[in-house]
């Protein structure tokens, strides 16, 4: 019997069984086999070789994961690959790379999206572990911080070939609420949303079918096939250790918990999501908005948002509201303070910006010449040469 040949019958049905897109490589990057599984980028266009990451996988002896980005003939996908060395004995004559696109960036709703800072690239990689796993999932952060959107996203990329059920329980519920919602979801999701406020009585209810895996009403008992998510802010921890939270019920939803970070430990996320809400907003009200000034970005990069991504969407969103189109400016931004300023100096400064910012965005909109500054004036109420004064400038 030919052993070898056996050996790469295996491994070539292994590959043609897995569900996603896979390239078997040889110890220098060169593509030996591809299975036929779609991608959006196809793999025959990529050049592994030249992926510094897989030159890394390859020369080591582990399985390697990173974020990158395949580009092929059929454009560019982002996405997760995953590198597993093939040895024959001790040597090393290939790799396993398995690519997963990035659907977590499909699946995600306006409130958590853009995340583009190291800390959430390590959250969306556990999310898409997370997919491929029937546990609990615990998602703890501050308040605005978009928890239920996480979990949604979770649910739509662990169900993307099915439409499932996603059916959420929130604090003030009863035990039969509870327990009707587990049999809602089926095989979906039953989302117990800020379960750190549910009262004593549905808490327990929820430590029942955690650890039971069944829903029971009266003589009637019925498996519980749906998958367990719960969202919480800080402290959960602390309080199963005081006492103040079952330690049970934590301990078998805290399995693979995803911490969210607060905006302000991730201030890269800040202005392209600010982009994503004023472009959303602006869509909207059907305003011409062209992003925001730098001055505008450099305040926004430097607040705290003590309310996270609920506060800074209310930010942008008013902005736009009151810009007439063009250039976000920082006197659109309302009760934003820079940091290091007193309440009482930022406003004295919106108020001496106000006009002026106001009348160059109104010259965005009619235009820098003289008609347009009429115009721009007539619209503000005022004469043109209030508006010539305002800016500065001489007729």
């Amino acid at each position: 019997m030919d052993y070898r040949q056996a050996e790469q019958d295996l491994l070539l049905g292994i590959l043609d069984a897995l569900p996603c897109p896979t390239a078997l490589l040889n110890r220098d990057g060169q593509t030996v086999y591809i299975n036929d599984r779609p991608c959006p980028a196809a793999l025959e266009g990529v050049d592994f070789s030249k992926l510094p990451e897989v030159k890394t996988a390859l020369e080591g002896v582990g399985q390697s994961a990173f974020r990158t980005e395949l580009r092929g003939p059929g454009g560019a996908a982002p996405g997760l690959m995953e590198a597993y060395p093939v040895k024959t004995g001790d040597m090393l004559v290939g790799a396993l790379i398995l690519f997963r696109p990035d659907l977590a960036a499909e699946a995600l709703t306006a409130d958590a999206l853009p995340t583009v800072s190291e800390a959430m690239v390590s959250v969306w990689e556990r999310i898409q572990r997370l997919a491929m796993l029937k546990t609990p999932a615990l998602i703890v952060g501050e308040p605005g911080l978009g928890k239920t959107d996480f979990a949604m996203a979770l649910h739509r990329i662990s169900n993307r070939q099915q439409d499932r059920p996603f059916i959420t329980v929130r604090p003030g519920a009863t035990p039969e609420n509870l327990r009707d919602a587990a049999l809602e979801a089926g095989a979906g999701t039953l989302f117990c949303e800020r379960i750190d406020k549910w009262g004593d009585s549905l808490v327990r209810e929820a430590t029942n079918l955690y650890a039971s895996r069944h829903v029971v009403r009266g003589l009637d008992v019925k498996p519980l096939t749906a998958r367990l998510m719960a969202t919480a802010e800080p402290g959960l921890a602390e309080k199963a250790r005081r006492g103040a939270f079952p330690e049970d019920l934590h301990s078998r939803m805290n399995i693979m918990p995803i911490f969210l970070p607060p905006l302000r430990d991730r201030r890269e996320d800040i202005v392209p999501a600010a982009l994503r809400f004023a472009s959303a907003r602006a869509s909207a009200t059907g305003k011409d908005i062209q992003g925001f000034s730098e001055e505008a970005r450099d305040i926004l990069s430097r607040q705290d948002w003590k309310r996270n991504i609920e506060e800074l969407r209310e930010t942008v969103e008013s902005a736009v509201d009151a810009c007439p189109g063009g250039i976000l400016l920082p006197s659109y931004l309302g009760s934003v303070q820079q940091n290091g300023e007193t309440a009482a100096g930022s406003l004295r400064k919106m108020r001496a910006n106000y006009g002026r910012d106001h009348a160059r965005a109104m010259l965005n909109v009619y235009g820098n010449t003289v008609e347009g500054k009429r115009k721009a004036a007539a619209e503000m109420g005022i004469s043109l040469s209030t508006l010539y004064r305002i800016l500065g400038s001489k007729r």
